[in-house]
């Protein structure tokens, strides 16, 4: 590889270098502000549920109000070994 290559791979490298640390700059100080809303939209939804403490079980509150299934009709079933 020729002199001018390697200055290239070089200069590559440091361009590449520079523009991830210049993001992770800014990454770092928007991350107060980041924290900042994720608390805020946290605490709103927090507080805006209700307060009934029986609803806090996965089932009570996905099944207690939907109407069962209805049964099957004109359903044929085969044998797997057929």
């Amino acid at each position: 590889m020729s002199f001018w290559g390697i200055v290239g791979l070089v200069l590559g490298a440091a361009i590449i270098l520079i523009l991830l640390f210049g993001f992770f700059h800014i990454l770092f100080m928007l991350l107060p502000a980041i924290i900042v809303i994720a608390l805020i939209i946290w605490l709103i939804n927090h507080f805006s549920k209700k307060d009934d403490k029986s609803s806090n079980n996965w089932t009570d509150r996905h099944n207690s109000d939907q109407p069962k299934r209805k049964k099957a009709r004109n359903v044929k079933t085969k044998d797997v070994d057929q």
